[in-house]
This record gives C-alpha cells, structure tokens and sequence, in this order.
C-alpha cells in the first residue's frame, strides 16, 4: 500500500499496559499499522517498571524511519508499587487509575495538533482510560494480547461470577462452560480470577465488564487457531449480539529479531533440531530449588539445552534491570559437566532469533501467550509449564485441544522433580509425544504464515480495523 503524504494520513494513539509481554506485541501492531496501512502512531508509554529491553525495543521503533513516535506519561503519584501482599494484576489496575487523567491529557494535546488523533488503542488493565476517551468524543478499541478463547472467558467471567459464590479455588472441579472454549476445571482459570476474597478477582470482574464499552477488540490470534471461540465471539453467543464490540483476529504478532547475541554464534554449531530451549519468559523465574531440579533434570536428559536464568523477582516486576549470579543459583559444577552440550544465559535472550534457529528443536515454556505464538509462528514443539497468570489455561487449550505441546506433571503447586524435568524433555525430543507435537505445530506454523499473507484472514481483518480506524 502506499504511504500516504504526511498531512493525509490518519493518526492513532496507542497506550499499552506496564510490561514486556504487553508492550512489545502492541508496538509491533502500531508498526504493521504505519508500514502496510499509511498510518501515524503515536504511542504513550510510562516509566513505571520499565525494563531496558523495552526501552531498546522503542529506539528500535522509533528509528525505523516510519511515522512512530512515542510520548511518556510524568510521573505519576502512585504509592502501592511494592505491597507484597498485593497482587500486580492489582498493583496495575491502580496505577493505570491513577495514571488515566495524564493519558487524558496527552490525548487532549493531540487532537489540538496539526495530526488530530482519529482512534485510541488500549490494553485490557487500562479501561479507566476507556472514560478519557470517551470525553474527548474518541473511539477507543482494545488490542488483547491473549488469545480468543481466553477473550471468550473473561467476557463471560462476570456471569460465572455472579453464579458462583465460593472461590474457585475452593472448588478446582467446578466445569467452566465457555461458548466456544472446549470444557475445562476451575483448576485452570487464570490465577488472579479463584479467590474472590482477593483484590485482584474484584479488578477483573470490573475489567472484564467493561470490555464491551470498546468499538472494537483486536486479537493476537489467527483464525485457524482458534476458529470456534472466533466464530462464538463473532455470533453473539458470548455476549448478545447488540452488545458485543467488533472483533479483529489479527495475529500473530510477534515481535522481531534485531538484537544479536553470543548465544546464537552457539546455536550455529549445533547439529539441526537438536536444542531444547528453556525460558520461563519476561516475568517468570524459579526458586534455587527448581532451578537446581532443573539443571539436574536436563544434565541426565542428555540432550543438548538453551536455558535462559533469571534471579528472584520478589515483585513480578516483568523482566527487571537486575543481575543473575548464576553460581547462586545453580548446582555446583553444572556448568563445567555440560559445557559441551548446553548454554546457561542469564537474565535475557533473543527469543524470536533462539526459537527460529535450525537447531531448535523443542521449547520449555511458561505458556505464555506471546511465547506460545513464537513458538507456533517457527514450527517448534513446546513443553508446558505454567506459572502464574493465564498460563494453566493457555496450558490446557495446547496439550488437550492444539496438540501443539506436551505436558509437565507437578508435584506440589509448581515444584517439577528432576525425574520429570528429564522425562518431559526426553519424551518432547525423541518420544512419540514429540513426533505428534511436532507435526501438528508444523501444520499450525504454515496456517499462521497463510493468515498473514496477501488476501489471509489476519491481514483483512488487519484491514478491516484499520478502515475503522480511519473513519472519524
């Protein structure tokens, strides 16, 4: 599509949540808005837990000759960041409550300039923006970055809510019965969403019923993943008809590889799909004692692995600017007795470069949603271990629904022993678990290259929202 002249092109303001696993998606999204559909973009971000790597991630952006700029939130008067008896689905909600008056502000500046703003962007723990907006006669669409089944749940969470009135917790048998999301246990809800008693319940139930106040929710997802939450979404068989927002299925959108790393000069010497890869992505990391049972685990596998460390994140700061010691939390003389066969990196890797390298062969992921999208988007097998958020959901819906990935069984909340560590990465690398999972991701890979191409489902849907988004 050609770009259009400066003084033409339409403008949308973009304001994504706190954290990588947010960010990184929705500028990705505002760039394939600039460079396939003429757009200006400018997106709003905020200091608080602000990672390095994000802010790489915007000079990277922002440099790229396409019309993204990028504005910053002032400080905002915000005291609960380190309660720890708070959860951060919380701690989120009420900074972005206490932030929404600035994004006011800022988007007030930018009707007022010479490139009026004709769409506003948001993330889902951001609807108290939704009211700013409004105000300023503002569409305001969500971009999720979940996926469609996990949107299908949270748009009917308020409804289970009211018909449940125990904590879901309490009964981890319960049947959760989602239009379009094959039937699953409470077991599997997203964390933050069993204990009523909690904060965060109560933040979620208020979100989730603000959803359908968006013109539209775009989703980091793709038709042929997940076609029946789409398809219920789109009928009204989650919400009415009449009260249910516009849906764009526009994924994957993944981030790029621009950054280099000794560990891909490694990856180069390894024979072709023959690497685990191990990473518990932005937010997550493990105690001494699983990391010592990892090690263990992948030490008696045998098999060559890529394991990316982090140290303890007392907040769930998501990736925070910090330091690993790995002789701390490692078992004495792991390194040395696998330096052959296997790479420890502490703190961050280049996960899209890692998991489109040859010699990948399977990933030991969270679950998350923008590494599960990784992973699809290069063909690679996954190994489920979930953490924390939506991650036992996501889980669910891979091994027992995609087949797309294999399961870990856990002893006590999240606690793998060592013989499991290695029976999973066996079984995912040279089982018929694996051979299953990795021709079935390999279908699902080239589903997901289809969907973006020229005349795919994401790239009119992508089209679609973009003519929305041009209309005021």
């Amino acid at each position: 599509m050609e770009v259009q002249s400066n003084s033409r092109k339409p403008h949308v303001a973009i304001f994504p949540c706190v954290g990588v696993g947010h960010f990184v998606p929705i500028a990705q999204f505002a760039k394939r808005l600039c460079l396939n559909h003429g757009f200006s973009a400018t997106v709003i971000t905020s200091k608080w837990m602000q990672p390095d790597k994000q802010v790489t991630y915007a000079h990277y952006l922002a440099s790229s000759g396409l019309d993204i700029h990028f504005t910053e939130l002032p400080d905002v008067d915000f005291h609960d960041e380190h309660d720890q008896h708070m959860k951060i689905e919380t701690r989120i909600s009420k900074y972005m409550e206490k932030a929404a008056p600035h994004v006011g502000d800022i988007l007030h500046s930018l009707l007022s300039s010479s490139l009026p703003i004709s769409a506003f962007v948001t993330d889902f723990f951001c609807s108290a923006t939704f009211d700013v907006a409004a105000k300023l006669s503002i569409p305001t669409y969500l971009f999720f970055t979940s996926g469609a089944r996990m949107l299908s749940l949270l748009l009917s969470f308020p409804k289970l809510a009211l018909e449940q009135d125990v904590s879901f917790k309490d009964e981890e048998e319960y049947p959760i019965n989602v239009p379009g999301v094959p039937l699953f246990s409470a077991r599997d809800l997203p964390e933050p969403i069993k204990d009523r008693s909690d904060q965060a319940f109560h933040c979620f139930v208020h979100h989730c019923s603000r959803l359908p106040e968006a013109a539209g929710i775009l989703i980091n997802t793709f038709e042929d993943l997940e076609k029946e939450a789409l398809e219920a979404l789109e009928e009204g068989k989650v919400l009415s008809s009449s009260r249910v927002p516009s849906i764009y299925s526009i994924g994957p959108v993944i981030s790029e590889s621009h950054e280099t790393h000794e560990c891909l000069e490694w990856l180069d010497r390894q024979p072709p799909s023959t690497v685990v890869y191990v990473s518990f992505g932005s937010g997550g990391f493990l105690s001494r004692e699983q990391n010592a049972e990892v090690a263990h685990g992948l030490e008696t596998s045998g098999r060559r692995f890529l394991w990316v460390v982090r140290g303890e994140n007392k907040f769930l700061t998501f990736n925070p600017n910090q330091d690993t010691n790995l002789s701390e939390l490692l078992p004495n003389g792991f390194l040395s007795r696998t330096r052959d066969r296997g790479l420890v990196v502490p703190n961050w890797a280049p996960q899209v470069a890692i998991l489109s390298h040859p010699s990948i062969g399977g990933f030991l992921s969270h679950s998350g949603w923008n590494s599960t999208l990784e992973s699809i988007s290069n063909g690679v097998p996954m190994i489920c271990w979930p953490l924390f958020a939506e991650q036992k959901f996501n889980r669910i819906m891979l091994v027992n629904h995609d087949k797309v990935a294999i399961d870990v069984k856990m002893e006590r909340d999240v606690f793998v022993p060592r013989a499991e560590v290695e029976r999973v990465v066996r079984a995912l690398m040279e089982g018929e678990e694996g051979i299953k999972a990795r021709e079935n991701v390999r279908v699902v890979k080239e589903k997901a290259k289809l969907a973006l191409m020229e005349g795919g489902s994401s790239y009119k849907s992508m089209a679609m929202a973009a003519a929305c988004f041009a209309q005021k």
